[in-house]
C-alpha cells in the first residue's frame, strides 16, 4: 500500500466515505458528524497540502489530515467562539494533529487506522516533534476507548465543543510498516484519439 498527499479529484471519494461512517454511527446512536462536513473544507485542506490519501493498487481505501499546530485554527470545526483544545503548558506547537481520519466500511477489520496514526507518529518523528495529537469527539467513549487501545493518553476533555476530547501519544519512528509514502498520482491519461489495435479508441481503464 501506498500514501500520497490527496488532490482535488479525491474529495468525491472523502465524502462519500463520511456520508457512509456518518449513517454508520447514526445506527450505533451516536451522533458524531451529525454536523454535516463542507466540500469546501476538504478542498481547502487537500489544496495545502494537508489530506492524504491511501492507495491499495488503483483502489483509495483510507484517509487522514495532518496539521502542524499553526494550522490547526484553520481546520473546520462546527463550534462557534470554541474554547481553546491545547493549552499553553502542553507546548502546542511540539506536536502533529491528526484529524478526519476516514476508512471505507469495506475495509473496516484491516486495522488501517493503527496503521495511519503509527505512520502520523512516523511523521512527527520525522519533524523532531515529541507528539502525535488529536480530539475526538467528546461524547464518543467507544472512540476514546480505541484510540487508549492505539496507546493515546487522555490529556483533557473540553465539554463546551463537540469534539472536544484531547488525546496524545508519543512520536516514534515508522519502520516496518505496511505504508510507502510516495508523490501525488498522477492524473488520469486523457483518452487518446489514435485507434486501439482492436479497433476502438485507445483509452486506458487504470485511473
Amino acid at each position: 500500500m501506498i500514501i500520497t498527499p490527496a488532490r482535488l479529484r479525491d474529495v468525491d471519494v472523502i465524502m462519500s466515505w463520511r456520508r457512509e461512517r456518518v449513517a454508520w454511527l447514526a445506527a450505533r446512536d451516536e451522533e458524531q458528524w451529525s454536523i454535516p462536513l463542507p466540500r469546501s473544507a476538504v478542498a481547502s485542506t487537500i489544496s495545502a497540502g494537508q489530506t492524504w490519501m491511501v492507495w491499495d493498487g488503483d483502489d483509495p481505501i483510507a484517509t487522514i489530515t495532518l496539521t502542524a499546530y499553526v494550522d490547526v485554527d484553520n481546520l473546520w470545526k462546527p463550534d462557534r467562539d470554541p474554547e481553546a483544545l491545547w493549552h499553553p503548558e502542553d507546548d502546542p506547537a511540539d506536536a502533529l494533529y491528526a484529524a478526519k481520519m476516514m476508512i471505507p466500511l469495506a475495509h473496516a477489520g484491516e486495522n488501517l487506522g493503527g496503521e495511519l496514526l503509527d505512520w502520523a507518529g512516523g511523521r512527527a518523528y520525522e519533524a523532531g516533534l515529541t507528539w502525535l495529537r488529536l480530539d475526538a469527539w467528546t461524547t464518543n467513549h467507544r472512540l476514546h476507548d480505541y484510540y487508549r487501545r492505539q496507546g493515546f493518553r487522555h490529556v483533557r476533555t473540553v465539554e463546551s465543543r463537540v469534539s472536544g476530547t484531547c488525546f496524545q501519544r508519543p512520536s516514534q519512528p515508522y519502520l516496518h510498516g505496511r505504508l510507502k509514502t510516495e508523490a501525488a498520482r498522477p492524473a488520469p491519461e486523457p483518452c487518446q484519439a489514435a485507434p486501439h489495435a482492436s479497433g476502438g479508441p485507445n483509452c486506458s481503464t487504470r485511473s
